[in-house]
């Protein structure tokens, strides 16, 4: 690198790496390591060789007017600076591993199974605790410092992250989706009808289940739905039932159910249909999911409260596995705790402790129903301090014991 010092470059990835707690690397126009800063830093022990996965991030043709984000596959993130002599490219200077934000073990865990890596997952789960937490804007700062260094040139962090986004796109839209249209059209090949698809999710709005169902028929069978993936007919009935499902819980929504009711049944009917293997049952679990939005809408609209009592429920259902007090509600909505139970009494037809103990009781067969979970940790996990009182409402809510619910649960 004739126009550039290497003591100066090693300088940049050294105090780089102790500024950012993130390792630093220079390497050569032909991506090999000619120098590193990476104190604490623990390698990935799905790579082989260090070198092999820093000499992929490096493009000749990438520009060196602005630092270029990239995010692995594994995602790991890493900022490259190229390092550009005249028309001549001379090298990189690259930092990283980082990552956006901590992942869950489960997340992390899940992602292994779908790269299909076979090691243990546990050096996996330390690599990925290892790694340092850079957001965005924080490594683009971190680039666009090394760029000055290095070309004296100042930056602006929204216009780098632009251009980055530009670069992305471009890499990700490698056919042009103008063109594609002009084939659709040219074959004469349509979605559906929009007016159908709005009043069918306007049906979820309105809770008026007959009506959905209706519309559900007609898109089926006068419509061809689009294509969401290349290679597999059951992957994209999968994306669109997603897509669907992603709809009717806004449709819900907006019709007045709480939005943590929509969001779980939304998680819950994605997870089912994602260990479906057969596309006729993809199709009936869309029926269902948005069958189910409707049903529930209908019922939320029926139960018309005013915005304290609302308030109380939406608070109830997300609070659930908590002990829940009359104090708390009553200083959530702001009123006295004797003119709120007079309130909720009047308006719902039972006590608050009484809607408490239901709410729970509804969770309880829940988890009785749907986990393994034991009596005891089902107990617990609701606040019910002892077993025998909890066996005592249940039954009051349920007509019968946990152990006989469990049981026979469709009874």
């Amino acid at each position: 690198m004739p126009y550039l010092n290497r003591d100066h470059l090693e300088y940049i990835c050294r105090h780089m790496n102790e500024t950012f707690k993130i390792p630093f690397f220079l390497l050569d126009s032909k991506g090999e390591l000619l120098f590193e800063s990476s104190s604490g830093y623990r390698q990935n022990p799905l790579y082989h060789a260090k070198i092999d996965y820093l000499s992929q991030l490096m493009k000749n043709d990438d520009s060196s007017e602005y630092p270029i984000i990239k995010s692995t596959k594994l995602l790991e993130n890493y900022l490259i600076v190229n390092l550009q002599g005249g028309d001549t490219f001379q090298g990189s200077i690259i930092g990283g591993p980082s990552v956006f934000t901590n992942y869950s073990e489960d997340m992390i865990r899940r992602m292994n199974h779908d790269l299909g890596f076979f090691i243990d997952q546990e050096f996996i789960i330390l690599y990925y605790q290892s790694l340092p937490v850079m957001k965005l804007h924080d490594l683009t700062r971190a680039g666009i410092l090394v760029h000055y260094m290095i070309y004296h040139q100042l930056l602006n962090t929204d216009y780098v992250i632009k251009q980055n986004q530009i670069m992305g796109d471009q890499e990700v839209l490698t056919e042009s989706p103008d063109l594609e249209i002009s084939l659709r059209r040219q074959n004469t090949k349509f979605h559906h009808d929009y007016l159908i698809e709005k009043k069918l999710f306007g049906a979820i709005t309105k809770g008026k289940k007959e009506e959905l169902l209706n519309y559900l028929n007609i898109a089926n069978e006068e419509f061809e739905y689009g294509v969401l993936s290349k290679n597999s007919q059951l992957r994209s009935e999968k994306n669109l039932t997603i897509s669907g499902i992603t709809l009717a819980t806004r449709a819900a929504m907006e019709g007045g159910l709480y939005p943590e009711i929509a969001y779980s049944l939304s998680d819950i009917y994605i997870q089912r249909l994602e260990e479906l293997q057969d596309i006729h049952e993809v199709k009936k679990l869309m029926e269902k999911a948005f069958a189910d939005f409707a049903e529930r809408v209908h019922t939320s609209q029926i139960e018309q409260y005013s915005k304290p009592i609302s308030l109380c429920q939406n608070f109830i259902f997300n609070h659930v596995y908590e002990n829940i007090t009359l104090s708390q509600l009553s200083e959530l909505v702001q009123l006295t705790p004797n003119y709120l139970s007079s309130l909720f009494k009047k308006e719902t037809g039972v006590s608050l402790s009484e809607y408490i103990q239901k709410v729970k009781i509804d969770e309880a067969k829940n988890l009785l129903t749907l986990t393994s979970s034991s009596l005891s940790e089902i107990c617990t996990l609701l606040n019910f301090t002892d077993q025998s009182y909890f066996i005592k409402v249940f039954k009051k809510f349920a007509g019968v014991t946990p152990k006989h619910f469990k049981d026979n649960p469709v009874n």
